[in-house]
């Protein structure tokens, strides 16, 4: 069985998937980039879940394209266990699930469930999937040289916007910087946009989101309708 050979695969290629409002402004006198991390470091350590609604966009610059995926996930964690489950309804009905260390990907319009070993890649998925939530900002600094780029809105909201350039050389032939939008109140991600070195990007965006409450088991089972296929590759 294979295993993923970079984040790009199953980051740029599985899960590619709205367009988002945001205010603009220059960092401010009144907020430094270690109180940001000091922030994450409390928040990180009583993350527990996360609920929310999600837009995820690929836009591939030469041709300005938007493809716009629309769902929800859901994501629990740990000292044993990872899990988080991708449902999309838009544009087709898809549900992505990270458990067990694996990627299971289940499309009923063709009756397929299709699997991937994540392998090594473990961490590769928490560093930029989830890169944000539960991330304390001492591990921000131990991947990502991090800047503080200022306090702009995002529909309304005030946030902290960070921006990381990847440490490792293997990461940075594939993702040239990350813009990380943190809610000003809990240092929890509102919106992540990684940019490829060829400058095509993906927007994650996160709305109502519901932090650290008990999630219901179903919500990370596939809602199978019949008989399906598996691949594993």
């Amino acid at each position: 069985m294979e295993t993923l050979s970079c984040p790009r695969h199953f980051l740029f290629a599985c899960l590619l998937a709205g367009f988002f409002t945001v205010g603009t402004a220059s960092p401010q006198d009144g907020v430094r980039l270690q109180d940001v991390l000091t922030g994450m470091d409390r928040a990180a350590a009583e993350f527990t879940s996360v609920a929310a609604d999600l837009d995820y966009t690929k836009v591939t610059v030469i041709v300005d394209d938007h493809s716009t995926e629309r769902g929800t996930i859901h994501f629990e964690k740990s000292k044993k266990e990872l899990r988080v489950m991708l449902a999309f309804t838009e544009p087709a009905e898809k549900y992505v699930l990270f458990s067990d260390e694996k990627i299971s990907i289940y499309r009923p319009k063709i009756a397929e469930i299709e699997q991937f070993q994540l392998g090594k890649n473990q961490q590769l998925l928490e560093q930029f999937l989830l890169l944000g939530f539960g991330t304390s900002g001492t591990d921000l600094r131990k991947f990502y040289n991090v800047e503080l780029k200022g306090e702009p809105e995002l529909d309304g909201k005030p946030t902290v916007l960070l921006t990381l350039k990847p440490k490792q050389g293997s990461v940075v032939a594939k993702l040239e910087r990350i813009e990380l939008w943190l809610s000003a109140e809990n240092y929890q991600p509102l919106q992540q946009i990684f940019y490829e070195p060829s400058k095509d990007y993906l927007i994650a965006r996160y709305r109502n989101m519901k932090h650290n409450q008990k999630i219901p088991a179903r919500s990370f089972e596939f809602p199978v309708r019949g008989k399906v296929h598996t691949v594993k590759h």
